[in-house]
């Protein structure tokens, strides 16, 4: 009746521990299907571009005009670029500058731009300076290129030539020495990316127009410097959602799926034997008296033996210590 009774119990475990398994694979099974389309679907929601790099233009147009004062020999009012100019005929000489920057794609970019003059007075080499001065004629200017490719700046100045000459003179006769002067008038650009823009860029372009100044001969002819240059910028790696619908089902498989992996975790522990009061307590002996036990791997043989038995391990303890023995271990399954 004994023997039934714990064949009945053992094959009720083994059945249990059979559907426990089942539940386990079934479990891991569906976590792993859950956590695939989870995945499928947030790639989805998002859009992912990587690093690249953009190719942008810069031009400019420099225009000006030199405006004379009341003469009996010229009729027009002022005389168009890249002519000779006398002097002492000279009112103002008026500057258009033109800047143009041009990129592959559309984008958010913020300009800066300023004009200043310079007024060098330098010895006749131009090697070394006796005098130098910068005017603020148009303070820091910005302009915002939104969500496009291109972006154009214009901007008018007038240079009021015979202050400046007038300065210069006044210093090259005062102190007598033989030098050359020019005013240098700049068009500083820089350009910076916004935050919101994927683009890194942070540079700046110049165009400048040189005035000659103390010149007593009529042959004045000015000088200028255009930008014309084709450079590049970086375009960051973006990532961004691009559909909420695909993200949220995703969070939801997602969120199923760790409910899998705790349900697969739970017929994990049931599969793992449980410790008995028994082991337990054979445990803590082999820890505690590691030094004295020789676990065995074979059965002793104790036919030519005399089997005595004791009540408790402490009792094996004096045995030992009064034969000078190993305590041999050995786990009968």
């Amino acid at each position: 009746m004994i023997d039934d009774n714990r064949h009945t119990k053992k094959v009720s475990t083994k059945k249990r521990r059979k559907k426990i398994i089942e539940r386990l694979v079934f479990d891991v099974v569906v976590f792993v299907l859950l956590l695939s389309t989870g995945t499928v679907l947030l790639i989805k929601a998002f859009n992912f571009e990587n690093e690249k790099i953009i190719k942008y233009n810069e031009k400019s147009n420099l225009d000006y005009k030199v405006y004379l004062k009341e003469n009996e020999f010229y009729d027009e009012p002022y005389l168009g670029k890249d002519m000779l100019y006398v002097a002492s005929l000279i009112d103002k000489i008026g500057i258009d500058f033109d800047y143009n920057f041009a990129s592959e794609v559309k984008e958010n970019i913020n300009f800066t731009y300023s004009i200043v003059g310079k007024l060098e007075i330098s010895n006749q080499t131009g090697t070394k300076s006796y005098f130098e001065k910068t005017y603020t004629l148009l303070a820091n200017k910005p302009i915002s290129m939104v969500d496009s490719a291109n972006q154009s700046i214009k901007e008018h100045i007038d240079i009021d030539y015979p202050y400046y000459n007038t300065l210069a003179n006044s210093f090259k006769n005062q102190f007598g020495v033989d030098s050359d002067s020019k005013l240098t008038v700049f068009m500083l650009i820089s350009k910076k990316n916004t935050e919101e823009s994927d683009f890194i860029l942070d540079s700046s372009s110049t165009m400048n127009v040189v005035v000659p100044l103390s010149e007593r001969s009529v042959d004045i002819r000015l000088d200028y410097k255009e930008i014309n240059e084709t450079s590049h910028i970086i375009k960051k790696q973006r990532m961004k959602i691009k559909d909420y619908v695909p993200m949220a089902l995703s969070a939801v498989f997602i969120l199923l799926a760790l409910v899998m992996m705790i349900k697969a975790m739970r017929n994990l522990r049931l599969l793992r034997k449980k410790k008995t009061a028994y082991d337990k307590y054979v445990e803590k002996i082999l820890k505690e008296y590691d030094r004295l036990i020789a676990e065995s791997s074979t059965l002793l043989s104790f036919d030519d033996k005399e089997i005595i038995q004791i009540g408790k391990f402490t009792e094996l303890l004096d045995i030992h210590d009064n034969l000078q023995l190993p305590i041999m271990h050995y786990v009968v399954h």
